[in-house]
Parts: C-alpha cells; sequence; structure tokens
C-alpha cells in the first residue's frame, strides 16, 4: 500500500555469502550461489496500512508473499532458504512474530513477488494486494533495494459518500461538504482500514439532474462541495462519484483495477415557512498536549436540522475549519463523518497554558461555543543502551509524543559491520532520528526516511560507541535494533 494503503516491503540484496556471517554454506543447486536477501515490512509494522494521510486505524495483519523465477514458477523454501525440489512452503510470512523480517537464500534471477494482506484475527480478510506485475526485482551480487507494493482493496459496503458533518434536514441553497470515505472489509464486523487517496483514481462528481444543486468545483478524492436547490418536480439531491479502486475478485485473494461509484440522496425540503430555534449540541474532549507534536481536538457536533461549521481557535487565532476556503495560512483540515464526530490536528509551539475555543454553527446560523485550557509540557527524554546482535530481537521503546529519547551502542568490532534499524510498532509513525558515529560524523540514512515509521542507517563499519537521538510526533511503541553482520 502506498504510504494504509500503499504498503511497502524492503527487500534489500546483499553481497553476502552464507559464510560471510559465520554461518554454514549451502552447496548452490540452480543459478550459482544462493544470495542472502533481506526481507521486510518495516514500515508499516503495527501502523495504519499506507501513509497517505492514514492514521492506525487498519487492523492487526500480516504479509503473505509468493516469490515466483523468472519462468513464473512459484519458489519454495525450507524454512527461509531456497528448496530446488519444488516441495517446500509457497508463501513467506511477514508478521509481528518475526517482526515482519525475513532473511532468505536464493539464487541469482529474476523474481517476482505477489504479497497479500491478511489480518490476523480471522487470516480471511483482503486488507490489500500488491499483483506480481507490479512487484519485479533482480537477486545479484550488487546490494539492491526493491520496492515491493501493494495497494488497499476497496469494500463498497464499508464505504459511503455521505456530509462531513450531521444534516437531519436538506433545504433549498444549503451549501455543505460530501465526505468520500473509502474503507477496506471489515474484520468480524468491526475494525478497517482507510483507503488512501494513492490507490484509486480521479474522481468525477455528477448529478443527478441540473435542477438537483449545484457542485462548487471539480471535487477531490476526499470530496466535493454541494449546493442544494431542488424544485417541485425535483425535490431530491443525487451526487455520484465515480473512480477506479482495487476490488477484490470474487471468490479469490487477489484484486483487480475496476471503475466504482458511492452515491448520495438526499430529500430537499423546498417549501414551507420555518423558524429554526435549536443551537447545535457540541462536545470537545478533555485533551492535554505535549509541545511541538501535533494533537487531536476531537469532540461531537449535531443539529435537528444541519451542522454548517466547525472551527477551532487557539488563544483566538483560527486553527481548524471544516470550511475548505479557510484551509490556507496555517489553517488545518477540520474533518467529521455523518455521525456527529470531528477531528481537528493543533500543534503547540511552546511549553503552557492555551486558550482553545470551538464554535459550532447550524444551517441557520445558530451557535454553540465549547472551550477548555489545554495545558503543553515537553516529555522528560530518556537514554537507553542497545547492545548489538546478529538475531533480529524486539527492543520496544515506548514515546509520548514530542518526547526526545537517546540511544547507546557500543560495538566491539565483531562481525563484519553494523547497521541500526529503527521501525514503528504501533502509532501513526511519524518520527525522526539521527546517528552520530565514534569520530563525532552524522550518518545517514541508508533506506526508509524520517517521517516515514521507518529508518535504517548505513553499515557500520567502525568500532566504538554510537548515539541515535529520536523524537516521535506521536505516541508509538518504536522497535530499535543494531543488527550485525
Amino acid at each position: 500500500m502506498r504510504s494504509v494503503l500503499n504498503t511497502t516491503l524492503a527487500l534489500t540484496t546483499l553481497t553476502l555469502a552464507l559464510a560471510s556471517c559465520g554461518q554454514r554454506a549451502v552447496t548452490p543447486t540452480a543459478k550459482g550461489p544462493l544470495m542472502k536477501v533481506e526481507v521486510s515490512a518495516p514500515a508499516f509494522a503495527g501502523q495504519g496500512l499506507g501513509a497517505q494521510g492514514l492514521t492506525g486505524d487498519a487492523p492487526a495483519r500480516h504479509y503473505d508473499v509468493t516469490v515466483r523465477d523468472s519462468a513464473g514458477k512459484t519458489v519454495t523454501f525450507n524454512g527461509t532458504t531456497y528448496d530446488p525440489t519444488g516441495t517446500g512452503a509457497t508463501t513467506l510470512t511477514l508478521n509481528s512474530a518475526n517482526s515482519y523480517h525475513r532473511l532468505l537464500l536464493l539464487p541469482k534471477g529474476d523474481y517476482t513477488f505477489e504479497n497479500k494482506v491478511k489480518d490476523d484475527a480471522t487470516s480471511a480478510t483482503l486488507l490489500a494486494y500488491g499483483p506480481a506485475a507490479e512487484n519485479a526485482g533482480t537477486v545479484d551480487k550488487n546490494n539492491t533495494v526493491i520496492r515491493i507494493k501493494s495497494h488497499a482493496v476497496y469494500d463498497a459496503a464499508t464505504s459511503t459518500l455521505a456530509p462531513s458533518l450531521s444534516m437531519n434536514e436538506l433545504y433549498t441553497d444549503t451549501t455543505f461538504n460530501l465526505s468520500l470515505n473509502l474503507k477496506t472489509a471489515p474484520v468480524n464486523s468491526g475494525a478497517s482500514a482507510t483507503v488512501p487517496t494513492s490507490d484509486i483514481g480521479p474522481v468525477t462528481y455528477t448529478l443527478g439532474n441540473v435542477s438537483d444543486g449545484v457542485l462548487n468545483g471539480a471535487g477531490s478524492k476526499i470530496g466535493v462541495n454541494v449546493t442544494s436547490r431542488g424544485t417541485d418536480t425535483d425535490s431530491e439531491l443525487n451526487v455520484t462519484a465515480t473512480f477506479q479502486a482495487w476490488v477484490q475478485v470474487a471468490g479469490t485473494d487477489t484484486a483487480s483495477y475496476q471503475t466504482v461509484s458511492e452515491s448520495f440522496a438526499k430529500q430537499i425540503q423546498t417549501n414551507g415557512l420555518t423558524t429554526d430555534t435549536v443551537m447545535p449540541t457540541l462536545t470537545f474532549a478533555t485533551a492535554s498536549a505535549s509541545t511541538g507534536a501535533a494533537l487531536n481536538l476531537t469532540g461531537t457536533v449535531g443539529d435537528d436540522q444541519g451542522v454548517q461549521n466547525v472551527r477551532a481557535y487557539v488563544d483566538g487565532n483560527l486553527v481548524a475549519s471544516n470550511n475548505p476556503a479557510e484551509q490556507s495560512g496555517g489553517v488545518a483540515a477540520l474533518t467529521g463523518d455523518s455521525q456527529g464526530n470531528w477531528t481537528a490536528a493543533w500543534t503547540p509551539a511552546k511549553d503552557g497554558d492555551y486558550s482553545v475555543v470551538v464554535i459550532a454553527e447550524d444551517t441557520s446560523g445558530n451557535e454553540t461555543r465549547a472551550e477548555q485550557t489545554i495545558t503543553a509540557t515537553t516529555p522528560t527524554g530518556v537514554t537507553y543502551n542497545i547492545t548489538p546482535a546478529y538475531d533480529w530481537n524486539t527492543n520496544a521503546v515506548t514515546f509520548m509524543a514530542g518526547q526526545v529519547n537517546t540511544f547507546k551502542v557500543h560495538w566491539d568490532g565483531s562481525y563484519s559491520y553494523m547497521h541500526v534499524w529503527m521501525s514503528v510498532l504501533s502509532g501513526p509513525g511519524d518520527f525522526t532520528a539521527t546517528l552520530t558515529a565514534p569520530d563525532g560524523s552524522n550518518q545517514p540514512i541508508f533506506y526508509g526516511g524520517n517521517n516515514t515509521g521507518y529508518i535504517e542507517f548505513g553499515d557500520q563499519y567502525q568500532p566504538g560507541d554510537y548515539t541515535i537521538t529520536m523524537v516521535s510526533n506521536s505516541d508509538a511503541v518504536i522497535d530499535v535494533q543494531a543488527h550485525l553482520h
């Protein structure tokens, strides 16, 4: 799934024969010596199924990978070693038990890596799919990074085109936002994952009739702004969103890219003389903040007719709004759903108390306010000692948002080299890290990157003391490892 769901698996081919890591050499049986291949899914371990604006809304899951050679023949494995007899396991599984890592031994050659993302609870729900055609790579003597792509699988029954804020009555000349909320299939009628915008094609919005209303702009992959109209012969607003998405092929664990649509319909009140004297209902959940880390302001909103706008102010300054016209110059998007939930992200810049006010406005202009004082503090950092090891062993560290933690690694020079690997086990995965080598230099990132949920620093050949400083933008559990080769 590219950054729910553009999931990326990192496949790194290392120029090491078995003996280079102190293991017993294997006699090659096809295409020359077996190469050591590291397969991992670190960027999405415990996170949402991608990074395109996703939160940690995805259910627990695992990755089933099928490897095929250049002739299209499925490669089998004895454990994680290539099995030339063809009688071994045909699927490699990456899950929390193996820290989403497998070290494989494969002959040199061209391969494809079809991958299926299934839920852990039942192993029956296809959350994402990566076709073999998009996942080709070469295993050879050169250092190689192969990024395996998979896509969120859209589920029509769970997805909606609906008002972004609750709406009980719709009157003529009412302007509001329709939100396109696309989901994967739920697990046990429960949790599902948000489909990222990168996994769907351009969205076209159409009205049922020209007299239904007006589309205010072309809209986007997350929704469209609409003004209702209606007449005595056309008193229903109909809007359809048409796009392409990955849809599960019936009876299989595969998916194909298909044209699909989501629709919205609601009766327009076009006649009568009415007066609205009912104020919107509004709640604002109690919150505390970490300085420099994003905080989600949340609550509920409702009205007997419909909610028009919700805005959040900090110390008198507008910081979030559901009105797209106001979302600029530091004003974030306030989002909501048809059940009345709203959320807005805000990041306090310094320690101290902040006056935060939320105002809800209904379609008649009635307003309700809710406010609280939110205190922002900087969490105290912690220092951890990490022991380098040959095997993958999870070192789970709990981070508070904004907390700056330090990791000390002492490498005595055993084995050929060392590298440091960091991955989010739970939480959004928005973090930064810097590694300082024994000579005082800052080491570059090998692959992954800051704010991707996964970082691996380049191979280290200098024994001594290494220091990693790391800060997470949200509460998270992060796996930190120093791996020997």
